[in-house]
């Protein structure tokens, strides 16, 4: 049966590895641009280097290597590993509960765009023009960065207990008192309409002081002439965000936003310990599935077949990442 789909799934593969060469040689000639006379001729520099690739060597591509060996076998933890070629792409391509948790990853990362993202954004222009107690705030916001983000999803499922008891269906109790509020109690994370967005929340609330920090540091970037001239021009609140405030922020946007967007995609910690994909398929991202196969399954050569799947989906985004680095001005604030 996957002998008919073998033809075509052979030309994707040759396609995939033209195009992986291809971004390649762009990223390594645009690494060489940047390269230029250093202080230190010969081999002095690369002597050392040479014990941190060698770690990464062996910590990062090493497994890489052997997952990719894997995603071509029928892999065993004891006896043989078979090779079967390109059976566990055809048989992934063919899976639709595969292609549902893309779909689900896509909501997933929509979501966390959406909310994860803006939020410390938004919270950093807050902060920004606090008028006091700006340390407080700060520390305020942060403080969850401190705490384990395994304790973190504990504690947010505790909140979503789908109970009259339950934090949140308690203040929704008290949002009934308000007139024209009258909001049941939810099920929260029982809730397929509620699920997805229940996992994303805990990022938000613990994530966003610590990005708003990095952003803070960028506001303090901006010179205050052109906040002043904007004043003599007339500028409000609205010009000054438009014209002089995000365009000054926006290339730290850009890079945050594709390394968020990649990871996002890798990221199954809160759905792992909130929902393990449910209910139903409802927060069945790749990354789960891909641990599932794995851990829950034993089949390591399926799981390595999604996450080169995956990975191959990323690797532009990737691409697209480093020539924003490369083109991205970085400015020291004034003293």
């Amino acid at each position: 049966m996957l002998d008919k789909w073998r033809p075509l799934a052979r030309v994707i593969l040759v396609v995939f590895i033209v195009t992986l060469i291809f971004l390649g040689i762009r990223i390594v000639k645009s690494s060489a641009k940047g390269l230029g006379g250093g202080v230190h001729k010969g081999w002095l520099p690369v002597l050392m280097v040479l014990p941190a690739i060698l770690i990464i060597l062996f910590w990062r591509y090493y497994p890489l290597l052997r997952g990719m060996i894997m995603a071509f076998q029928d892999y065993k933890i004891t006896g043989s590993s078979d090779f079967v070629g390109l059976n566990n792409f055809i048989i992934l391509a063919r899976d639709k509960s595969f292609w549902v948790s893309f779909l689900r990853t896509g909501q997933f990362v929509f979501l966390n765009m959406i909310f994860a993202f803006t939020a410390p954004i938004f919270l950093a222009l807050l902060l920004s023009e606090a008028p006091r107690f700006k340390i407080f705030f700060r520390t305020l916001f942060f403080l969850p960065q401190m705490t384990s983000g395994i304790v973190i999803a504990l504690m947010w499922k505790l909140m979503y207990n789908p109970t009259p008891a339950g934090f949140l269906n308690q203040l929704l109790v008290i949002l009934n008192r308000l007139p024209l509020v009258n909001i049941s109690s939810q099920t929260w994370l029982e809730d397929p309409q509620l699920a997805m967005i229940c996992c994303v929340l805990p990022t938000v609330w613990a994530s966003m002081g610590m990005a708003s920090l990095i952003y803070l540091a960028a506001l303090h970037s901006i010179p205050t002439d052109l906040y002043e001239a904007a004043d003599i021009d007339g500028g409000g609140i609205r010009a000054k965000l438009r014209n002089i405030t995000l365009p000054s922020l926006l290339p730290l946007i850009i890079i945050n936003f594709v390394g968020t967007f990649i990871a996002t995609f890798q990221n199954m910690g809160n759905i792992f310990l909130l929902t393990f994909g449910g209910p139903g398929d409802a927060t069945m991202v790749v990354g789960l599935k891909i641990w599932i196969e794995a851990y829950n399954n034993l089949r390591f050569s399926m799981a390595t077949s999604m996450a080169w799947i995956l990975g191959s989906l990323l690797i532009g985004l990737t691409y697209m990442q480093i020539q924003f680095l490369g083109k991205v001005e970085f400015k020291r604030a004034k003293d």
